[in-house]
């Protein structure tokens, strides 16, 4: 008797935990930054990670790394020893993990980063109040600023797995930003609020504007504790005309967001997703059926990835306005995740994404109502039920 009196106080305590984290993560998030730069955009594992290795053997002064995942391997290993390198060389390092994302980090490798001087914290770390929120909390951004001068951000973490490593995943497909000018002045307020908030110390670094950014372009970055993405998406989705391009591994938008996408294609919006054949989650790729369903019915077009794992989060409104940062379409990065967008309108730059995702389409498979009604088998559905139950915390 007493059980069944206390499951539902329970859940009540459960849902204000939720409620209440939910809020104070809110209130924590910076505004939108708007500012001028220029980028390169990188779209392999290879460039990415020999750009931003180059960078730091560079560096001068300073640099400060965030990522969610930091494997213990090839890789992970590589990046540490290039930066107990430089601590040496007296170039003052930061480094910013999610605790869960690089849980599996040895304590060895913290302790020769220490050793080092590296200046290294945890994001995310439990404690009250609002213990259940923050352990379902992540900081889910891939941010770098080197010297004040370069950044970056996007979607690569550091592991083998995103050079293709991994042999059962294969080729990974991902976006990222190299960056510099103004732009990088809003990255490293990002990263000093969440340094702060993981350390409990006041960084205050600031980055000098550039006094001539005539040649620049217009960005702007969207910092999202837990809504800022969300709105952002959904207030771009309703005023879409002519076009919406969705990239991403998870496709859990909730029934709010799909209705708007459905509003979309009901007023002659063509809408496009690129979606990963295989998931590298269990479940997600379930959850996701429900909301592709009536999509497809709408006269969507989708495609799945099937070329190796498609990890990008790209979209693009009317091909006017472009988006690449952190945030998937999904649950979690609409709610429970730190996350951080970059959203540019030049031209030149949208064009040399839209080839980058044309040729990924090229090595995708449409999907069909006809082949997703033949993917759904009994066991298929079962599975989506239950991702559909725990899609929050997918």
């Amino acid at each position: 008797m007493w059980i069944v009196l206390l499951l539902p106080i329970l859940c009540i305590l459960a849902w204000i935990d939720f409620y209440f984290g939910h809020k104070k993560q809110v209130s924590l998030e910076l505004p939108p930054s708007t500012t001028r730069g220029e980028m390169q955009f990188l779209s392999t594992g290879y460039h990415f990670f020999d750009a931003l290795f180059q960078d730091i053997k560079d560096a001068a002064k300073y640099i400060h790394i965030q990522f969610y995942i930091l494997r213990d391997d090839e890789l992970g290993q590589d990046l540490c020893s290039l930066l107990i390198q430089k601590a040496k060389e007296g170039v003052e390092v930061r480094l910013l993990l999610d605790l869960l994302g690089s849980h599996g980090v040895k304590q060895e490798t913290i302790q020769s980063l220490k050793k080092a001087g590296i200046h290294f914290q945890y994001c995310n770390k439990p404690g009250f109040p609002y213990f259940l929120y923050r352990v379902n909390h992540r900081n889910h951004r891939k941010v770098a600023i080197i010297d004040g001068k370069i950044g970056y951000a996007g979607g690569y973490n550091v592991g083998n797995e995103y050079i293709g490593k991994d042999t059962k995943l294969g080729d990974w497909r991902d976006y990222h930003m190299r960056l510099h000018g103004s732009v990088v002045g809003a990255l490293q307020q990002s990263f000093n609020h969440d340094w702060n908030v993981a350390s409990g110390e006041d960084l205050n670094v600031s980055v000098a504007t550039d006094q001539d950014d005539s040649s620049q372009k217009d960005f702007m970055l969207v910092h999202s504790n837990g809504s800022a993405v969300y709105r952002f998406f959904y207030e771009k989705i309703q005023r879409s005309k002519k076009s919406i391009l969705i990239g991403s591994p998870y496709f859990i938008p909730g029934k709010k967001m799909n209705k708007a996408l459905l509003r979309a294609l009901k007023r002659g919006v063509k809408l496009t997703l690129i979606l990963p054949m295989n998931p590298d989650h269990a479940l997600v790729k379930e959850a996701s059926y429900i909301y592709l369903k009536p999509l497809l019915e709408a006269g969507a077009e989708i495609y799945q990835f099937h070329e190796g794992f498609y990890h990008s989060k790209v979209l693009m409104f009317d091909e006017q306005i472009c988006d690449i940062g952190t945030a998937n379409f999904d649950f979690r990065s609409f709610f429970f995740n730190d996350e951080i967008n970059c959203i540019f309108t030049d031209q030149n730059y949208i064009q040399e994404v839209k080839k980058v995702i044309e040729s990924d389409l090229a090595r995708s498979e449409k999907l069909t109502l006809t082949r997703l009604k033949e993917t759904r088998t009994l066991k298929v559905r079962l599975k989506e039920a239950a991702g559909f139950i725990i899609s929050p915390f997918l």
